[in-house]
């Protein structure tokens, strides 16, 4: 071999070893172990199949797998992980401070004691290499509402005592009916379980039985039971009615029987969803103990009309021959033919008196007009959905008038415009001259009647003769509600102010306060 040949294999020699891949120093981490190791792989997902490791979708790998390695690099692999977790917490109860009339003036009581709730609260849970490293609320539920501490603050003898001239006044506070007779210093209740939700608190003509309403536990099926008292006899007590869910129930003038109609209980608001249905029920009472018979459907569960999720509202002639009823978009009459209740075999005739578009409310509620009779029923006081022109189609117009509509169908005028959805007319009982008046609201801003203030107005029954009360000259003065009943003999007029009844009388032009707990409604004056 030539000294040139040598020379020539040693070069190649050192060429090839500058051209040869150097190996790289990794150290990688990985399920808890630290390997360090040299390498001559390429990129990081290279290192990896090389050294075995499988690697998940929510792994994170850094360097990325994409990325070159370098003579000395560190490989990181966090396994990622995700669990779910339910925890339950409390939910801590609170105060409410109530005015009561069944204590002594500033003595407190506990009415009701309060009772943590509890929430299901589920959440998301990331772990990385199988610690917790965060953790995202998903869903939250509660499981058991809190229940309420309820102090009583009495006011009794905090006013002074008004006479009432004639008749039995009920009302609504704080969950129970309440009844006063004579004077507004002589009232007691007449139930003590804080549960009435209002929905039905109808008072007999003579003002000897209070039907009513409680609402239901949140855990039962039904949203409500029907109960009925005796308002004459002290510390009568309540009895149950085999009805629930109960959206709308008046006794007949009679108190002989009723009439209701149902729903059933739904998830969110408004927490009901109407059957559409009307059920008569003859009452009688043994022992002054009520039975109901078995109910006849007047109308069987149906869709009449828009939005009839929500339901009707009704009233009953003071006659006994007749309902009216109330749709959204419609006032109609059920003739009962003046028998002694209707029939399967002979349903009871439905007729229309008037329809008009439906309100399209921008919320979870629907408007439904009140409906009164006139005391001789002959005709039905509402309020309806102004313009009229159009009874097909739902608008937003904020027009709303009070309409009087003959039974026979002869007469069908309005009495006042621009009064605003919660007018609430009420025609008075004939007066010493055989008379009758009209007390309705009239909304300060009628433009947005649903949430103003309403004034307070009383017309003769052609609505001729408007006089405003003196109630009602600003939005701070006026009425949140119109609540109105009138005294039997029409002399005086009741209204809800400020979450109390407040008694006007008509001759006088005088007010007084009835209660002093700043929670009364629905007050029903009775012989």
């Amino acid at each position: 071999m030539s000294r040139f040949f040598r020379l020539g294999l040693l070069l190649l020699g050192v060429v090839l070893a500058a051209c040869a891949p150097t190996p790289k120093r990794v150290v990688l981490l990985v399920d808890g172990d630290r390997r360090v190791f040299d390498t001559l792989a390429v990129t990081v997902q290279d290192v990896l199949r090389e050294q075995g490791i499988a690697i998940n979708d929510h792994d994170r790998i850094e360097p990325p797998l994409f990325a070159e390695v370098e003579r000395s690099a560190t490989i990181t692999v966090t396994r990622i992980d995700f669990k779910i977790e339910t925890v339950t917490q409390p939910l801590p109860f609170g105060r409410q401070l109530v005015r009561d009339e069944n204590y002594p003036q500033s003595q407190i009581r506990v009415v009701q004691l309060g009772a943590n709730g509890n929430v299901a609260i589920t959440y998301t849970i990331t772990l990385e290499n199988g610690k917790e490293a965060a953790r995202r609320e998903t869903v939250r539920k509660i499981v058991a509402q809190p229940k309420d501490e309820i102090l009583a603050v009495g006011t009794q003898g905090s006013t002074p005592p008004i006479a009432l001239s004639v008749g039995t006044i009920t009302f609504l506070a704080n969950g129970n009916a309440w009844v006063m007779r004579h004077s507004s210093g002589d009232k007691r209740p007449l139930t003590a379980t804080n549960d009435l939700d209002g929905r039905v608190f109808s008072l007999s003509v003579d003002g000897r039985y209070l039907l009513f309403t409680r609402a239901a536990d949140e855990n039962a099926n039904a949203f409500n039971s029907l109960w009925i008292v005796d308002t004459l006899v002290l510390g009568e007590t309540p009895r149950a009615l085999p009805v629930k869910d109960v959206l709308f129930a008046q006794l007949a003038p009679d108190a002989r029987a009723l009439a209701y109609t149902s729903g059933e209980k739904t998830p969110g608001a408004p927490g009901w969803k109407a059957h559409n249905d009307l059920w008569y029920a003859a009452l009688t009472f043994a022992e002054n103990l009520p039975t109901l018979k078995p109910p006849i459907p007047i109308w069987k569960p149906s869709n009449p009309a828009p939005y009839s999720w929500w339901g009707a509202n009704f009233a009953w002639a003071n006659d006994g021959g007749a309902l009216v009823y109330a749709l959204p978009n419609e006032i109609g009459l059920i003739e009962l033919a003046n028998r002694a209740a209707p029939s399967d075999a002979d349903p009871a005739p439905r007729r229309v008196l008037r329809r008009f578009a439906p309100f399209r409310a921008s919320a979870d509620w629907v408007w439904v007009p009140q409906v009164a009779w006139s005391y001789d029923s002959r005709f039905v006081l509402t309020t309806l959905h102004a313009p009229l022109a159009n009874p097909d189609v739902a608008s937003d117009d904020p027009g709303f008038e009070v309409w009087a509509l003959a039974r026979d169908g002869t007469v069908n005028a309005p009495l006042a415009k621009q009064t605003g959805m919660w007018a609430r007319p009420v025609w008075s009982p004939p007066d010493a001259r055989g008379e009758n008046q009209i007390a309705f609201g009239v909304a300060l801003a009628p433009s947005n009647s649903e949430k103003s203030r309403y004034a307070l107005v009383v017309m003769d029954r052609d609505g001729g003769n408007k006089k405003q009360i003196a109630l009602g000259a600003t939005q701070e003065d006026g009425l949140v509600t119109v609540e109105v009943a009138w005294s039997p003999d029409a002399k005086q007029l009741i209204v809800v102010r400020d979450g109390d009844l407040w008694l006007h009388d008509l001759t006088s032009a005088r007010w007084g306060q009835l209660t002093a707990n700043g929670a009364a409604r629905l007050p029903r004056w009775s012989k």
